[in-house]
């Protein structure tokens, strides 16, 4: 996962959820898709779609997250991560 900033920062490497309309019972907005936070790399990151349970990206290790569509790219560029993780902006 990335945040947009002058560079785009890596806050958290995660898999997306392709498919999927809903994050804990909540519909999916049009631009937003279902992400699985596996690591964090910036933990006082504020969530981008925060819920009531997690406002702080270290709040979200193993857990689901909408995060905006343009913000998630895919790692298959890195060799340390297989074809399905995807880095989040």
């Amino acid at each position: 996962m990335y945040i947009e900033e002058n560079p785009s920062r890596l806050v958290a490497p995660g898999r997306l959820y392709e498919g999927s309309t809903t994050v804990h019972n909540i519909p999916l907005l049009h631009g937003q898709v279902k992400v699985g936070v596996e690591e964090v790399t910036d933990a006082e990151t504020p969530i981008l779609v925060p819920t009531d349970e997690v406002t702080l990206v270290g709040q979200a290790l193993n857990t689901f997250l909408a995060w905006p569509t343009h913000l998630v790219k895919h790692l298959s560029e890195h060799e340390f991560y297989s074809d399905y993780m995807l880095l989040f902006f």
